[in-house]
């Protein structure tokens, strides 16, 4: 049995996933400028 709160048509589930996805994308673009910049200064 399916939840109804899980249906991905609500807008509202629409903007979490967006909000999600771009804490995701921030946290791995701080990671790889963090990598980066410890490959140029130490590498």
């Amino acid at each position: 049995m399916q939840s109804p709160d899980k249906s991905p048509s609500r807008p509202d589930h629409k903007a979490a996933n967006r909000r999600l996805g771009l804490i995701l994308l921030s946290i791995v673009v701080v990671f790889f400028l963090g990598f980066f910049a410890k490959m140029k200064f130490f590498g």
